[in-house]
Parts: C-alpha cells; sequence; structure tokens
C-alpha cells in the first residue's frame, strides 16, 4: 500500500512537471504600425509594418490579411517587440470596403490578431494618356511667345496636374500659367538658332505620370542684338613719317558676346599697322616727300553688329636736326666722326655736311646723299645691302630689317629734299 501511494505521487509530480513546460501564452501588443491608416482609399503596393511582444522573447512571424485572406507574411524570427514587414500589392485584392488585420504567432504556434482597420481597396491606378502637344508657332524670333496646348485624360477619373519643361535648359524660357493643359512659351534671348524641346508631365497624384513633347526653333534676331558700346579715338598730335604711333580704342558689348577689331586707314593701305586685330595697334606712315592727312579707323564687331571710331592724322616730314641726327648718334657716331672710317663723320653738328660729300670706297661715284633720290643715295644703299659695300651700322647689319620705321624716316628726309633744319 505504501508502494502504491509513492508511485501515485511520482504520476501526479510528473504530469504538473509536463504541463509546467508546455507554452500556452500567445503573443500581446499585435498591431499595425504603418502601411495603412484608417479610412485610407487604397490602390498599387504598400509596404505594411506591424509589431508584437511575446512572453517568450520571440516573435516567430506576423501575417497581414485583408477581408480574411493573407496578403503579405514576414517569417524570419525576431526579437519581442521587433518590426516585421513585408509588401502587399492591393491590386491581388478585390476592390471595396475590407478590413486589414495582422497575427502575430510564437515558436509554440499561439497566435493573437490586431484590431482590424477599415480601408477601402481602389481598383489598379491607370496612368492618364496624352493626345499631342501642340504649339501655334513651331519656329519664332527669340523673345517672342507661343500658345501651347495639350488634351490629357485619366481612364480612372483622377484630377491631373500638368508641369512643363524645356531642353536645353538653358538659356531659359518662360511659361505663363504653366500648371496648365494650355500655357504660352516666350522664348529667350539666344546668340544664334536654337531648337529646343517643350516637354509636359500629366501626372494623376496616384503615382501614375505620362509625358509629351513638341519642338520649337527660335531664330536670332540680329535686329535685337546689342551694338557694342565703344568709345572715342584720342587724336594724337602730328605725327612724323615712319615713326610709329600707338591707338588704343576702349570697347565692351553689353550682350556679353566677344569682340573683334580692325584697323584701317583712309586711304586704304597707307601704311602699317602691328596688331590690327587688338584693342591696342601701333601705326606708322609710308615714305612721304611732303606733309599728309589720314584717317585712321577701327571697327568693333559682336559678329552681328559693328562700330567705327576713326581721327584726323598728321603726318609732317622728318626734320633733320629733331628726327634724323639722333639716328646716328646712337649707333654711328662712335665710328665715323672726326677720325672715322672712310671720312664720314656723323657727330652732331658736322653729320650733315658730310653726308652731302662724295661718298669713297666702293659705290663712291655716288654721292652719300642724293636729295629728293633716295635709291642713289649711297646711305640708303649701304643700310639697305651690301652692293656698296659691308652694310651698316657695322656689327648689326640686320637693324634696318628690325626697325623699318627709321629707314622710313630717312628715305623721307631725302625724298623731301635731304634738308639740313
Amino acid at each position: 500500500m505504501k508502494t502504491l501511494r509513492l508511485v501515485a505521487g511520482c504520476l501526479v509530480l510528473g504530469l504538473l512537471g509536463c504541463g509546467g513546460d508546455a507554452d500556452s501564452v500567445a503573443p500581446v501588443n499585435v498591431r499595425v504600425v504603418e502601411g495603412v491608416t484608417p479610412g485610407e482609399r487604397v490602390s498599387g503596393s504598400r509596404i505594411l509594418r506591424a509589431t508584437a511582444e511575446d512572453n517568450s522573447g520571440t516573435v516567430a512571424r506576423v501575417e497581414f490579411s485583408v477581408a480574411g485572406s493573407p496578403v503579405c507574411v514576414d517569417d524570419i524570427a525576431r526579437r519581442s517587440g521587433s518590426t516585421f514587414s513585408c509588401t502587399w500589392d492591393s491590386s491581388t485584392t478585390p476592390t471595396g470596403d475590407h478590413q486589414l488585420t495582422v497575427k502575430a504567432q510564437d515558436a509554440a504556434g499561439n497566435s493573437a490578431l490586431s484590431s482590424p482597420i477599415a480601408i477601402t481597396v481602389l481598383a489598379a491606378n491607370r496612368a492618364p494618356t496624352l493626345g499631342p502637344v501642340t504649339t501655334t508657332r513651331k519656329t519664332l524670333d527669340e523673345g517672342s511667345a507661343a500658345s501651347l496646348a495639350v488634351t490629357a485624360t485619366d481612364p480612372d477619373g483622377d484630377t491631373l496636374t500638368y508641369s512643363w519643361t524645356q531642353s536645353p535648359f538653358a538659356p531659359l524660357g518662360t511659361f505663363a500659367e504653366g500648371s496648365n493643359a494650355t500655357p504660352s512659351w516666350t522664348a529667350p534671348f539666344i546668340s544664334r538658332d536654337t531648337t529646343f524641346l517643350l516637354k509636359v508631365t500629366v501626372s494623376d497624384g496616384r503615382g501614375g505620370s505620362t509625358q509629351g513633347t513638341v519642338s520649337v526653333t527660335v531664330v536670332n534676331v540680329p535686329a535685337l542684338n546689342q551694338a557694342p558700346s565703344v568709345d572715342m579715338l584720342e587724336e594724337p598730335e602730328a605725327l612724323i613719317a615712319g615713326r610709329s604711333h600707338p591707338f588704343f580704342i576702349s570697347a565692351r558689348d553689353p550682350d556679353g558676346d566677344p569682340l573683334t577689331y580692325s584697323w584701317t586707314t583712309e586711304p586704304p593701305g597707307a601704311g602699317v599697322f602691328t596688331h590690327p586685330d587688338q584693342p591696342l595697334s601701333e601705326w606708322r606712315s609710308g615714305e612721304l616727300s611732303q606733309p599728309a592727312s589720314y584717317t585712321v579707323k577701327v571697327t568693333v564687331s559682336d559678329g552681328t553688329s559693328s562700330e567705327t571710331r576713326s581721327v584726323p592724322v598728321q603726318v609732317g616730314v622728318p626734320s633733320y636736326a629733331r628726327d634724323i641726327e639722333p639716328l646716328w648718334s646712337a649707333r654711328c657716331s662712335s665710328c665715323h666722326n672726326e677720325n672715322g672710317l672712310e671720312g664720314l663723320n656723323l657727330l652732331v653738328g658736322k653729320s650733315h655736311a658730310s653726308l652731302m660729300a662724295s661718298g669713297v670706297g666702293a659705290c663712291a661715284s655716288g654721292a652719300r646723299v642724293s636729295p629728293g633720290r633716295p635709291e642713289e643715295s649711297l646711305l640708303v644703299r649701304r643700310i639697305s645691302g651690301e652692293e656698296c659695300g659691308i652694310r651698316m651700322p657695322m656689327g648689326n647689319s640686320d637693324y634696318f630689317d628690325s626697325n623699318p620705321g627709321e629707314l622710313t624716316q630717312i628715305r623721307s628726309w631725302i625724298l623731301a629734299g635731304a634738308l639740313d633744319n
């Protein structure tokens, strides 16, 4: 009898022990936290999120249902209180009013439902449809406007919105009533003819959109170009034949166009310009036997419009004491002096008389200077070439090639009579 009671006690304890190991507690605090809101009209895809807690410390899976039918599941076990999520494609659910719930389940199979959320499932959204985009002007002048229009319908009856853009983006034109189906577009000012693509995007507010385009060509109108603004040229004092004088022109373009420069004379081709395509240029006259008048001109262009400025220039014949004799002093008198080579004395006050005398050596039959005839003057022949001996100045025979203006001064003085003035 004692043994029987002991066995019975063990059985009771065993039953109690087995019952204590089984988990029969369902998850709690099961709720939808994101994806839909009560009363919402739903279409397209939604990411649904939910949380739940379980006494075991782990929630095994959650399952979302609409109208009692599962629509998506997250079956990756997570810690109690974690967020579960999955994607629901509402187009797989019949349209109409429904309730969405989420069921949480633990590893023991215990489950609990959230409170239902009332929603309305809409038919799958369909994008708007467009007719051709039209314009009243396929070609228009810069600064002028064209009217645009597009016809759009939505198969779901959704309210449509319109957004217009242009390509290329710059220079930027202007859309008036750009949120409507019938705006106007004012073309920008351009430097050359440009084709623009005008695009409309029509949206239904539910993720559906359609685009349409029309191209227009904007024409650059030269008359609308602003000409360069050019200052006046400064009139120089009287110049000397062969001596270079700098001329500068200040100019700017109100449109920001690059400018080009062209220096000329009247009569055409008179003298020589250095840097004739720059705002700063130098000009010297050709040979003169007597004073002469010229006009120096500069034309400034922006590629479409141009402005010309001019200034009168008086050019005189070189005088011997002021213009010619200093040329000898600078580079010749150290060799040609009272005891100099070939009897030529180029010291100040002595040089003119010496130049008027006959030469010696090669070409000695010719006068050193023949008034009015530079080509027959031994002086010119000696500094221009080697037919009458070593080319002068000695040691720098190409000097007058590098300084042609000085040779022009000498020849002009001879042409004018080689006066001692």
